[in-house]
């Protein structure tokens, strides 16, 4: 018995020699090493705003503000446009329009103004962000949309808690003097015990990566469009002209006062703004319902519908492209696609939101070169007719 299991063990023996070692005279080979080194996980840090590669100076981990801005001609030139990593537009009541600017650091910010009042269209676009909403004022529609929401944890309101100082603008009304900072917001944040804790964990939109080897820019599929010409309204105009050696397209508006085309310039630093991005959404915009009894009349406060979205236009890098926005209820995020439907991809930068009435479609316009464009002739006996008279 005891030979057979000798016998035996010496045969598993000889078969596993075998098997290890086959081709190797029996003995094991030892294992290949992929000679192939793995690759270092790729480093990305987008800034969630422009899509830009994160700075040292990024506030990281804190919330960023929304600012109401006027924009009647007698608040111009205003402060602090330059410093929005986003610009929108639309219209208010009537005809005017009014800027919201989205900015990332509040505790480095120059001077922003004038502030104004809120209005409704502005806090759907930026509650799904959830950013701090700063305004002097509101029109009773805004805040049903921060009471139905729960956003009065993130609602800034000047007549509630002061966060503004007042300039010395000889000739100007007193609603065009409301300007706001770093020291006004950090000390009305800090007395308000305003949760300023926010990660911003991905980017707003579909950003161009920033490394792609083209510094975060690609060429758009459409025809060259170096001018654009907006119409909000009669005496609300916005331009845009394409600066090829800063990649920008800079913003000019019509001036109903002057009767005359002039730059939007920031005040801070005297110079025009220019954005990287501009898109222009058009959608069903329409007068509230108005059951009277405000002091100064029918206030004529515009609803914008967001509820099935529209299409629209993005204009970068010269060239423009027929896209289509998204949004739905108040918490969901704007959107934007190409006309399939797909993420649309957006350069890094920063970007102007214009809504436009789909009534101005046919005067909305876009060309290769200034001479190309053939502007409507503006009615002066209605573009002198600026009103100046605004709602909280």
């Amino acid at each position: 018995m005891k030979k057979f299991l000798a016998l035996f063990m010496a045969m598993v023996l000889c078969v596993s020699l075998v098997a290890c070692g086959k081709d190797n005279g029996g003995y094991p080979t030892k294992p290949t090493e992929d000679s192939t080194p793995t690759p270092p996980p790729r480093l990305y840090f987008p800034n969630p705003f422009t899509g830009e590669e994160k700075t040292k100076d990024y506030p990281e981990g804190q919330r960023a503000v929304a600012i109401m801005i006027n924009n009647i001609s007698a608040a111009r030139p205003q402060r602090g446009l330059s410093q929005a990593s986003i610009l929108f537009e639309s219209k208010v009541e009537g005809g005017i329009t009014r800027f919201m600017g989205i900015f990332e650091d509040y505790k480095n910010l120059e001077d922003v103004g004038p502030v104004r009042s809120g209005r409704d269209q502005f806090l759907r676009w930026a509650m799904p962000w959830q950013v701090l909403y700063c305004h002097i004022g509101r029109s009773g529609i805004t805040q049903t949309y921060i009471d139905t929401n729960d956003y009065n944890a993130l609602d800034l309101d000047g007549f509630n808690r002061n966060f503004i100082y007042r300039r010395n603008r000889p000739g100007k009304n007193k609603e065009h003097t409301a300007y706001t900072n770093t020291e006004e917001l950090s000390a009305a944040i800090e007395k308000g015990n305003y949760d300023m804790d926010k990660i911003y964990a991905e980017p707003l939109f579909n950003f161009v990566p920033y490394d792609n080897g083209n510094d975060g820019f690609r060429d758009l599929k459409g025809e060259a469009a170096d001018t654009i010409s907006v119409v909000h309204s009669e005496t609300y105009r916005t331009y845009f002209d394409y600066d090829k050696s800063s990649k920008k397209y800079m913003m000019s508006q019509y001036n109903g006062s002057i009767r005359a085309r002039e730059k939007t310039i920031d005040e801070n630093d005297g110079q025009q703004i220019g954005f990287e991005n501009v898109f222009i959404a058009f959608a069903d915009i329409s007068k509230y319902p108005y059951p009277g009894g405000h002091p100064k009349g029918d206030p004529n406060y515009q609803y914008v519908d967001m509820n099935y979205g529209g299409i629209g236009y993005y204009f970068s890098n010269g060239k423009v492209e027929k896209i289509r926005w998204f949004k739905g209820g108040p918490m969901e995020r704007l959107r934007f696609t190409d006309w399939d439907e797909k993420p649309l991809e957006i350069n890094c930068g920063k970007s102007y939101i214009g809504f436009v009435d789909l009534d101005e479609y046919e005067r909305f316009k876009y060309a290769s070169s200034a001479e190309e464009m053939k502007e409507e002739v503006i009615d002066q006996t209605q573009a002198g007719s600026e009103t100046e008279t605004e709602f909280e």
